[in-house]
């Protein structure tokens, strides 16, 4: 059938799922306003009315009864445009940056590479696996997308639905959800396919068509946002968050004999002792900088005694003069990990184990802990307190490196040369970490050749961001779409427009932050096992990218960014995702030890499922998990740097 929505013809059809093999609805069978069609002892129906409160949208319900478990899936097309593009929140971005992609690890949108694993012209996944349920299909000029209920009351219990996309021009929905073609649980390891079927439900939702760039489907998900957000309910303090995790910090990460801060893991239900299994040695990124900021910070907090703990464990200012002293001469830049537990190379991290990068500087290590050497300082000086000069030195002589390597276009490099001034790889999104880090950097010496070089690059990333296509941040996921990169993309033009107040960093702080929900979950999904299938919501929490495919902790560290946005717009959506966000992180602080089985409170892992991706954690006697038995210090830090600035925020309100 078709359907004219905003003067564009949709063509809409529907497939029952019978014996096995999906079944198409017969042309006799649709009406003007849907179709109902009745097959054996199964009747399939849909309805279509226009909203009530949008001419560019549709209202839709699809119901199924049949004797036996059946599914219904709505596929919608739009023919004859160009340049498309879909996109499945956290799932689907165009094809994945299949050009530089590993074939064989996560899912691509693509014809090629047939017979290889996650390669595939249609994928399908659970509706909640998307942090908006939704699917879209972006083409020059406009934007449709079609949302559904993430679950459908059926029997005693509910089923979980689906959303997919399909080359070339293809997307929809479904009743009842198929993982097709595969499941996609861990990268690298395809598992079958799984769904749910029903004898009897019914699903709603909506579709929508916008004229205008991809970045109009920000105002699509906000839309369905107001629809379904379902925000955590905290109980504790952000006071005793912040206790919590520098307590956690200094009496359980914190190693006396090595030296080092070093990350947790255990065993439970037999084995809740936490021991170590890594030490944390790289400046930034996992490391370094992302914990050493917060830790400053937390000599500020109202109500936290920070005094002890940092003098039984080492302090932040401490951790910040290491990671000076990994200056590079040769190169101009910081070595990846700080000395001098850097075993048998300055560089070469965890990460080398993935195989993407080696015996090199990694932008996004190096970017993110020039960003929080240069951003504690324009902290301390803002708060009438002094720094080493050598910190100021040797971020100044990094960035200097950096911009004078800087591309034509605004690029920085992805990998840099360790025994000389030169890139290595330019292709990626990490290097628009050192975007703010500039930006801070002019804060502290007022020239204003940081702030272009600043400038420059965040012009060429916005490139990326309203394209809905970053990748190339994280060293683990083969330059994978991500979610990561945009953050560094967010902060900078906050800082920009900060300083400048230029209505153009105005805008791509607004579509910074729309990407970002992208991938930033606006309801409560419905997991299937421990810890997080008790009253816990997904609503705030970010997933990582469509290689890792799980929520993390880091996207909490630019709601300081979303409060700044909602200010100087007036708009109260900025602010609500970012207090969904500080729910999230403090819920999910408060899940340990009761509910988690190990750990104490102050711990936090950095895996959280809100679906079915990456819930392959096991107990000892091998029941599932939906998190992970490990306490990954990085991602607590995340969450003490957004508690940290979010409680001083409020100081300052209150005394304002």
């Amino acid at each position: 059938m078709k359907l004219t929505l905003a003067d564009t013809v949709l063509e809409v059809s529907f497939f029952c799922r019978i014996e096995d093999a999906w079944v198409p609805v017969p042309e006799s069978a649709y009406t003007a306003g849907g179709f109902s069609w009745c097959i054996g002892h199964a009747l399939y129906r849909a309805s279509f009315t226009p909203a009530p409160d949008a001419p560019d949208s549709l209202e839709y319900s699809m119901y199924l009864n049949s004797q036996t478990p059946s599914q219904l899936r709505m596929r919608i097309s739009v023919p004859g445009r160009e340049n498309y593009f879909h996109v499945i929140p956290c799932n689907i971005y165009g094809d994945n940056h299949a050009a530089e992609a590993k074939p064989g690890e996560f899912p691509l949108l693509t014809n090629e590479h047939k017979g290889m694993s996650f390669c595939a012209p249609l994928w399908e996944f659970r509706a909640d696996r998307a942090a908006m349920p939704l699917s879209a299909l972006c083409w020059d000029g406009g934007v449709a997308a079609v949302s559904v209920d993430p679950y459908s009351p059926s029997g005693s219990g509910f089923i979980r639905n689906g959303v997919f996309a399909a080359l070339p021009d293809a997307f929809g929905v479904s009743l009842g959800y198929t993982n097709d073609p595969v499941t996609f649980k861990n990268r690298s390891t395809p598992t079958p396919s799984t769904r749910d079927m029903a004898r009897e439900a019914g699903a709603k939702g909506r579709i929508y068509l916008t004229r205008g760039p991809r970045t109009t489907l920000h105002k699509i998900v906000r839309r369905e946002y107001a629809r379904h957000a379902d925000r955590a309910e905290p109980k504790k303090t952000l006071a005793q968050a912040v206790q919590g995790m520098l307590d956690t910090f200094a009496y359980l990460n914190y190693d006396a004999a090595a030296g080092e801060y070093t990350n947790r893991h255990c065993k439970p239900p037999a084995d809740t002792e936490m021991r170590p299994w890594r030490l944390v040695t790289e400046i930034g990124w996992t490391g370094g900088g992302v914990l050493a900021y917060p830790l400053v910070l937390c000599r500020d907090v109202p109500g936290v005694k920070a005094d002890a703990p940092l003098a039984d464990a080492m302090s932040g200012e401490t951790m910040f003069d290491r990671i000076a002293a990994a200056y590079n001469e040769k190169s101009g830049l910081l070595n990846d990990l700080m000395p001098p537990n850097t075993a048998d190379s300055a560089v070469n991290g965890w990460w080398t184990g993935y195989g993407l990068v080696k015996d090199c500087h990694c932008a996004y290590t190096v970017g993110s802990a020039v960003h929080y050497l240069t951003k504690t300082m324009d902290y301390l000086r803002r708060t009438g307190r002094e720094f080493p000069t050598r910190w100021l030195d040797v971020a100044r002589r990094v960035l200097d490196t950096v911009v004078t390597l800087q591309r034509e276009d605004g690029a920085f490099g992805y990998t840099y040369s360790t025994t000389e001034r030169k890139v290595l790889d330019w292709s990626g999104f990490a290097g628009c970490w050192f975007a703010p880090a500039l930006v801070y950097l002019y804060r502290l010496t007022g020239e204003e050749t940081w702030l272009h070089a600043a400038e420059k690059a965040l012009r060429c990333y916005y490139g990326f961001v309203k394209d809905l296509n970053c990748y190339g941040t994280p060293m683990d996921t083969w330059k994978a779409v991500d979610e990561e990169g945009n953050l560094a993309f967010l902060r900078g033009c906050r800082l920009v427009h900060e300083a400048t107040g230029s209505s153009e960093f105005l805008q791509y702080l607004k579509d910074s932050a729309g990407y970002e929900f992208l991938w930033r979950y606006g309801y409560k999904t419905h997991p299937e096992h421990t810890p997080l299938n008790d009253g816990w919501t997904a609503c705030g929490g970010a997933v990582t990218s469509v290689s890792n495919p799980h929520i993390h902790p880091m996207g909490v560290i630019v709601d300081s960014d979303l409060r700044y946005l909602a200010r100087v717009t007036g708009d109260a959506y900025y602010a609500d995702r970012a207090a969904d966000s500080a729910a999230w992180m403090r819920q999910c602080l408060e899940l340990y030890p009761d509910k988690t089985g190990y750990g104490r409170y102050g711990v936090l892992s950095e895996r959280w499922c809100p679906s079915d991706g990456l819930d392959v954690e096991r107990f000892g006697d091998g029941r599932p998990y939906s998190s992970w038995f490990s306490h990954n210090l990085w991602a607590s830090a995340c969450v003490l740097e957004a508690a940290c600035e979010l409680a001083l925020e409020e100081k300052e309100k209150n005394h304002g």
